[in-house]
């Protein structure tokens, strides 16, 4: 299992590897256009554009990503840009998604317009261009020059962005390329979950269930996280971005998360005081996730100032009691465990809590003013995701397959269970049948005797000559019945010197001439006293029918006895019958025939048509 673990994880890391190449090589020749920024921070939040055309505080920006940190201000930014002999089309991006409000002004020959209003608190419709980030396109013609004005709105949060200019080709090329690794990374992820919920649905464990919904959360967090989510998803609910979708979604994560830990881990019975602190802490997530969906669809969240203070310290009480119960897992679990599927999932866990734990770093120093990054959150909940898809993905599959595995052996054992069962109903019914016989025969028979010989000693008249007939078919039924029993020294004399004489019994009573071969192959196997006395009884009935019902002249019996197995084959030319009907009707004749097949493990195989019928019974040796 480890064997194959690392083979998918060498073929994963090679994959993102090769896509994270082609990615880098693709775009390498796309270069953002320079330009210089000034800023000016409003810290009365209402200044208009005339306000800021007019104000001398405009300081250039020293760093292509701006970071003002907790801000309670609205941010001004300018810049110029000129067209030489060529008309030039730009494309000017704002990177932060999450913006409240963006506007972007273009002053052009004395005049002015606003090139469009939007934010993450407006539809998306509204943006100026579909695409995950703030997006404007700028056309300049030939020997012309613009100073453009962009307004900021991001109160009350930390504002943290990147303002890029690209040659609009540019821009197109990159985000189609972007696109496409996200286009994968949606497939893989949408793959995953449906194989996760189509296990649960396979096998009813609702450990495959929970992950699904894991895999969902953290899809939704990525989502969240890059825009893509209100791009594609709530594009027409744009109070769910505040106060933070990604919040959100990991509020609907970790609680799934828990979940699955809870049953993948068998907590309750390992870990009880690890369960109920899980399941504490899962309410908790769960009842703030449920107020603040309310709260947004309320407007409350947009009305109060706070929301996001209070929603992030809220977020940071749960977060860092969910990390320590993380924590606890990995040593509480982990370092006792032997289960290899524990241990590996142990693993494949703590490189998450890892990521997580250097995303929250970042974020602790990203949202300082001028503080450090080092990369998007999104590039380490990516590389994270694709791990965990190889290591949990993996342990659920090798997971399911225990189970398919578990529950055949339940079947054969259930079916083998059955089979004993069936045959020793079958053996006490024997051992009663010869009872029953052999009190026939001692008892009933010489009962008869003696009445026949009574009866013949009386004067002769209609009355008596009629008791004498009905005692003589009764004898004869009785001689029927003891007949079809099998010998009492079956055992002793074979199969085939007991279907023999069965032969040459049923040649001597009726109508049908019968025949009897034995074919042996090589060194077959002897049969053993249940499938000798098996067979014999199936002989038996399928005779008894033929001679009674199949209206033959002929018939044949052959033993096929092989070291793979055997084979009873009886067959008549008699006027045979539609298998198809008989089957669904069957009489009690074949039901006994293929319920004591059953207990033989073999098979019954019925040939019928206006030529006569074959009947086979056929299995293969377990030996």
């Amino acid at each position: 299992m480890i064997r194959n673990l690392v083979f998918l994880f060498v073929v994963v890391v090679i994959m993102m590897s090769g896509f994270a190449a082609y990615h880098l090589t693709s775009v390498k020749t796309i270069v953002v256009r320079p330009v210089p920024i000034d800023h000016w921070e409003d810290t009365s939040a209402v200044a208009t554009l005339r306000e800021a055309l007019h104000n001398g505080s405009f300081t250039p920006t020293q760093v292509e990503r701006f970071n003002a940190g907790y801000t309670e201000s609205a941010h001004w930014f300018r810049f110029r840009l000129a067209a030489g002999s060529q008309p030039v089309e730009y494309s000017f991006e704002i990177r932060n998604h999450t913006i409240d409000g963006v506007e972007l002004f273009e002053i052009k020959n004395n005049t002015f317009r606003s090139l469009g209003r939007t934010g993450s608190r407006f539809p998306f419709a509204q943006r100026p261009s579909p695409t995950r980030s703030f997006v404007y396109l700028l056309d300049l013609p030939a020997h012309q020059q613009a100073d453009y004005y962009l307004r900021l709105d991001k109160r009350y949060e930390n504002l943290v962005t990147e303002l890029k200019l690209w040659k609009t080709s540019d821009f197109e090329d990159k985000e189609q390329r972007e696109y496409l690794l996200w286009g994968i990374f949606a497939g893989v992820a949408g793959l995953i979950i449906a194989l996760a919920f189509l296990f649960y649905a396979t096998t009813r464990d609702p450990v495959y269930g929970w992950y699904g919904l894991y895999i969902v959360g953290l899809s939704l967090r990525q989502l969240a996280d890059t825009g893509l989510g209100f791009q594609f998803f709530w594009f027409g609910l744009p109070a769910i971005n505040h106060p933070d979708a990604v919040i959100e979604a990991l509020w609907f994560y970790i609680p799934a998360m828990f979940h699955f830990q809870q049953h993948f881990l068998q907590l309750r019975a390992t870990a009880r005081w690890l369960f109920w602190s899980m399941q504490f802490l899962k309410y908790a997530f769960c009842l703030a996730l449920v107020i603040l969906i309310i709260s947004q669809l309320t407007g409350l969240t947009q009305e109060y100032t706070g929301a996001y203070r209070l929603v992030s310290l809220t977020h940071t009480v749960l977060g860092n009691a969910a990390f320590m119960l993380f924590v606890a897992t990995i040593f509480t679990v982990g370092l006792k465990t032997k289960d290899p599927l524990k241990r590996l999932y142990i693993i494949g866990f703590a490189i998450q809590i890892a990521g997580q734990l250097f995303i929250l770093t970042q974020n602790m120093m990203r949202y300082r003013a001028d503080g450090v990054f080092f990369v998007d959150a999104y590039l380490i909940v990516m590389f994270n995701f694709f791990i965990d898809l190889v290591i949990f993905a993996y342990l659920l599959a090798y997971r399911y397959r225990k189970s398919l595995d578990e529950q055949r052996r339940l079947e054969i054992d259930l079916a083998r269970t059955q089979r004993q069962t069936n045959a020793a109903i079958i053996e006490l019914l024997e051992s009663e049948r010869q009872q029953v016989g052999q009190r026939l025969l001692t008892d009933v028979g010489e009962r008869l005797t003696r009445t026949r010989t009574l009866l013949d000693s009386q004067s002769n008249s209609p009355l008596l000559t009629e008791a004498v007939g009905l005692l003589d078919k009764t004898d004869a039924c009785l001689d029927e019945i003891l007949h079809d029993s099998p010998p009492p020294d079956l055992l002793e004399k074979g199969l085939s010197t007991a279907l023999a004489e069965l032969v040459e019994q049923r040649n001597r009573a009726g109508n049908v001439r019968l025949k009897f071969r034995l074919v042996k192959d090589g060194t077959p196997s002897d049969l053993s006293p249940a499938q000798t006395r098996q067979l014999y009884r199936i002989a038996n009935e399928l005779t008894h029918n033929l001679d009674k019902h199949a209206e033959a002249t002929e018939g044949r019996i052959v033993l096929s006895q092989t070291p793979a197995g055997w084979q009873l084959t009886v067959s008549d030319n008699g006027r045979g019958f539609d298998p198809a009907q008989t089957k669904a009707e069957d009489g009690i004749g074949l039901k006994n025939i293929r319920a004591r097949a059953q207990t033989l493990d073999a098979t019954v195989q019925l040939e019928s048509g206006k030529t006569g019928t074959t009947i086979r019974v056929r299995a293969k040796n377990t030996n």
